[in-house]
């Protein structure tokens, strides 16, 4: 949401420092990364946990909250997996969800400060306005990122605490051959 600055139409508006003098773009891009290992977690746990050599072919492409809630069904209905090994799979899968969440509120909404703390705006052709927007500190930022962090890494202990670490790596060889296919 935006409102209309302060500022008279012939001015132009409070100038933004560029991503190079915002330490906020650096973490933002640790986010990202750590979302990508969190992706590629979820597909080894969606391999795992269907089971089948053609597991990697369906977890493709798919997006993370896809990834999330088809391995939370499956996990739900393994009846052969053990209680706890489903409730930390559960878990972890839930962890991933909030993660993902909080990574999907920094990468679209709207960010409403400046690294400096002033409020942000909007430079058009007769006027800046000021957005409303949620304050994204660097350090805000980075809680983000070890969040995504954490919900990986527990997954994959979920992951592997339930089928070994041999099926763990079952998983990641269908993806890497899948691909290895995908690229030709």
């Amino acid at each position: 949401m935006t409102q209309r600055a302060a500022s008279p139409p012939d001015e132009p508006g409070p100038r933004q420092p560029g991503p190079e003098a915002d330490s906020r773009y650096a973490a933002l891009g640790q986010v990202v990364e750590a979302a990508a290992v969190m992706e590629i977690a979820l597909r080894i746990a969606f391999c795992a946990l269907i089971g089948s050599d053609h597991a990697a072919v369906v977890a493709g492409g798919q997006e993370t909250h896809w990834l999330i809630e088809n391995c939370d069904i499956i996990a739900r209905h393994r009846a052969d997996l053990a209680v706890t090994h489903r409730g930390a799979i559960r878990a972890a899968l839930q962890a991933c969800r909030d993660a993902n969440r909080d990574r999907n509120r920094l990468v679209h909404d709207a960010w409403g400060t400046g690294p400096d703390g002033t409020p942000a705006a909007l430079v058009g052709g007769q006027g800046s306005y000021v957005i409303t927007g949620r304050t994204w500190t660097t350090a805000a930022i980075c809680a983000a990122r070890d969040a995504i962090i954490g919900a990986q890494r527990a997954l994959l202990a979920a992951i592997e605490e339930a089928f070994g670490t041999a099926g763990v790596r079952i998983a990641a060889q269908q993806l890497a051959a899948d691909i290895a296919e995908r690229d030709r």
